[in-house]
């Protein structure tokens, strides 16, 4: 799938299109050595592509800004990068230098995941801090996502309404394909972290107990384990 074939199954509107690389050399005077060194070690050359801004001047959709937050336009990227596993790094550099909300969209030559992130103002700068990210999973592929992600169907009040629904769809579309549930999700305390959270709890204590040789011990984990599986299938079925 192209980058034009994703911006149209997103249905977004042509008026948003970039479609355009984004040039290092505008962004690299602002990086520091390290953020330079995570740069040029993990993006292919020439793979930082702006695929659309939402704004108000091109949506009619308004801006929203309060004494916490502020959404002017949404940045929408396709970067590819040597190694997925690099995705949030990357993503971070971005956020620390960019004054509007980021959605990218990384690849690289068998992967791709989304990361977005819950942002607040920074009062000394016009810059957002990044207060909490969201990586998809990397094992969905993307034409799984890109059958259910619909602009269309995000909330147009305001362009945060615009960046929330985005991260909301998201989360969705990973609940089911992860966990085989349809639901609609809160972004505070949604159910797919938790379950994430239980799985890797579970893992560990499944591990912890293969490498315990004292047979006790590895019943005490054995049921704790057992315990979260539990709660995680009573989490799954609750309505």
């Amino acid at each position: 799938m192209n980058e034009e074939q994703i911006l149209r199954s997103m249905q977004l509107p042509k008026t948003t299109y970039v479609l355009r690389t984004f040039p290092y050399n505008k962004m690299e005077p602002q990086l520091n050595a390290a953020q330079k060194k995570i740069i040029s070690e993990n993006v292919v050359p020439r793979g930082i592509r702006l695929l659309a801004i939402i704004s108000p001047n091109n949506t009619n959709i308004p801006k929203f800004e309060d004494e916490n937050e502020r959404f002017e336009e949404i940045h929408f990227y396709c970067i590819q990068l040597q190694n997925i596993k690099k995705a949030i790094a990357i993503y971070k550099v971005f956020a620390q230098i960019m004054p509007y909300p980021l959605v990218i969209l990384f690849t690289d030559d068998n992967h791709s995941c989304w990361v977005l992130a819950k942002h607040s103002k920074q009062k000394q700068t016009h810059l957002l801090s990044v207060d909490q990210i969201y990586e998809s999973d990397e094992t969905i592929p993307l034409e799984e996502v890109m059958g259910s992600l619909r602009f269309t169907e995000m909330d147009n009040l305001t362009i945060k309404t615009i960046y929330d629904s985005w991260m909301k769809q998201l989360l969705q579309i990973e609940l089911k394909y992860k966990y085989g549930i349809i639901r609609n999700i809160t972004l505070e305390n949604n159910i797919l972290q938790q379950l994430k959270d239980l799985d890797r709890q579970i893992e560990q204590f499944v591990n912890q107990a293969k490498r315990e040789k004292q047979m006790n011990k590895r019943i005490a984990l054995q049921l704790e384990a057992n315990k979260l599986k539990n709660a995680k299938q009573a989490l799954m079925e609750k309505e």
